[in-house]
């Protein structure tokens, strides 16, 4: 048996301490992982004459792949059929006439008792 420390600190933004070694701990000759988060490594004890820490670290990647295609039923994300946000056309009121301009201009009676007024 060998003991080797790899980096693991991409694994960790990803997964919890315990889902690295977890993740690690199922790949066929190894015998035991201890992860330090603050230090971003793992601790493996693995058989050297079954694999190597390089072995190690491609099995965990495939591992990784086929546990992703699992959470998603392994398929492809599908692509929308429509865009998500559609430009529509929108109608416009035209500003008022002037004629009805004369109606929404201020009443001259009630203009009478204000100051400055003719």
């Amino acid at each position: 048996m060998k003991t080797s420390v790899m980096e693991v600190r991409d694994m960790l933004s990803v997964l919890s301490v315990q889902g690295v070694e977890k993740r690690i701990g199922e790949v066929p000759g190894v015998e035991s992982v201890t992860v330090n988060f603050a230090a971003g490594s793992a601790t493996v004890r693995f058989d050297e004459t079954r694999l190597s820490l390089a072995d190690i670290r491609s099995d965990v990647r495939q591992i990784g792949s086929k546990d992703d295609a699992a959470d998603d039923g392994g398929k492809e994300p599908e692509e929308p059929d429509a865009p998500s946000a559609v430009t529509q056309p929108v109608a416009v009121k035209a500003p008022p006439s002037a004629a009805s301009a004369d109606a929404s201009s201020p009443d001259k009676d009630a203009m009478k008792g204000m100051k400055g007024t003719p």
